[in-house]
Order: C-alpha cells, then structure tokens, then sequence
C-alpha cells in the first residue's frame, strides 16, 4: 500500500546510499522534498530533475531545508547523473539501489519491459519531521505534470 498525506516516512534502509556505497543517508529533521524518479538518464527524469536544482534557492526561502531526488540506480550512475545535471548543486542525488525504500513507499512498479526491473514511480513527497504533508504522484512514468518542481512551488 502506498504511503499518503499522514503518513510516516519509512525509515531509510542501509542500501539508500549518496556519493558512495558505503554512505547510506539519513534524512534530515524538519521540512524536506523527496523526489522519485524512473531512472537516471532517461529523457522525461532528465527533464524532471533540472527544475528542482534551478528552484532550489526558491524551496529553501519556503523553509524547506533538503531536497533528495531519489532513483533505482546503482550508486555509480546516480552520481554519474549528478555531475551531469547538477554539478555542485545542494540537492542530494540518491541511489536506492535495490528498491527497498521505493517499495517501502509503496510507489514501485514494474518497469521490466523497459528498464529491466522495478523502478520508482514519478512524485514528489513534501515531508515535515518525517511526516507526508503533500504528494504528488504522476499517473504514468513518462508524465511531468504534479510532481515538477514549479507545480509543487505552486502548492507550499
């Protein structure tokens, strides 16, 4: 079942990992945006992701503190997909390398015919102490629409 507004967040399993495979994360307190995306380097993720680098300075005078973009990649494309889009930038590119957490959400699908395993669906979590205040789930993979980073500035 697929978490919702109320919802707790789970809690990250060791193989959510930034930068390294030995790093898994922790997410930080307070307001923060959890972005889920297909997979790196394809084209409609390689769309989605750039607006919450651009509107990041934008989401941090609303208060939120973090932003973590988070694929079903293993760690070297993800960080591979950073440098590319995202250079330098304080959002958190993060491999959930074996879908625990994407399925722990509940928002996992089976994308076999077309990435070779299950992948993430396309949203975008706003959560406040762990918490689900809002989230956007996208109706198809492909489909930018409620969980681009202007729709979600829209709503905060």
């Amino acid at each position: 079942m697929a978490i919702s507004k109320g919802s707790k967040l789970p809690a990250a399993p060791k193989s959510l990992w930034e930068e390294a495979p030995d790093k898994p994360i922790t997410f930080s307190s307070g307001k923060i945006l959890i972005v889920g995306v297909p997979g790196a380097y394809t084209p409609p993720c390689s769309s989605h992701v750039p607006g919450y680098v651009e509107k990041y300075s934008e989401f941090e005078a609303k208060g939120y503190k973090d932003i973590y973009v988070i694929a079903v990649n293993d760690i070297f494309v993800v960080q591979a997909w950073k440098e590319h889009l995202a250079k330098g930038s304080k959002v958190h590119f993060v491999s959930d390398s074996t879908g625990e957490f994407t399925k722990a959400m509940g928002l996992d699908f089976d994308a076999a015919g077309l990435l070779g395993n299950v992948r993430s669906q396309r949203y975008a979590a706003v959560v406040e102490d762990g918490t689900v205040q809002e989230l956007y789930v996208e109706d198809e993979a492909p489909n930018l629409t409620v969980s681009t980073a202007d729709a979600v500035l829209k709503t905060l």
